[in-house]
């Protein structure tokens, strides 16, 4: 829906999709820049952490933009037990990597911490403003209640 010159988005899976594909559009971008410079800065080690870095950053915030689309549909405390979900899975995984990652040598910690908070940052940033820009009304316009999709107050007792 187009409404002056705003494009509206008046579905909430839209939105996340829209989110979603600007996310990972700059991730994939962001990594490209990242990779280059951890080569050019510290040789392959460097290359290696930017890699790892953006993809552990990147799927940790992409898994949340999922799971919110995948339960669009259901009731929200169903979401919000898979949002809950899915960031304890996301905790544990992310401790196991860690643990694994310690003592190797292969790549750049330093590379990968910074391309990782680089990569937190821009990917929520992002999706935050994907999803500000959605312009996603509060209530549905053509639900019923009678008079231009309002909703119909419960009688007081």
């Amino acid at each position: 829906m187009t409404i002056g010159h705003v494009a509206t988005t008046t579905n909430v899976s839209d939105a996340l999709r829209s989110a979603l594909r600007q996310a990972g559009i700059v991730l994939v971008l962001g990594t490209a820049v990242a990779a280059l410079v951890g080569w050019l800065v510290q040789g392959m080690p460097g290359l290696w952490g930017a890699l790892v870095g953006a993809a552990t950053a990147g799927g940790f915030l992409l898994v949340t933009a999922v799971v919110m689309l995948a339960t669009v549909n259901a009731p929200p405390s169903t979401t919000a037990a898979a949002v809950l979900g899915s960031w304890l899975f996301k905790m544990v995984l992310l401790f196991v990597l860690l643990m694994a990652l310690r003592d190797q040598q292969f790549m750049s910690k330093a590379v990968f911490g910074i391309v990782a908070a680089v990569a937190l940052v821009g990917v929520l940033a992002v999706e935050t403003r994907a999803v500000l820009k959605a312009k996603v009304p509060y209530v549905d316009p053509g639900a019923g209640g009678g008079q231009g999709g309002s909703v119909e107050r419960p009688e007081q007792p």
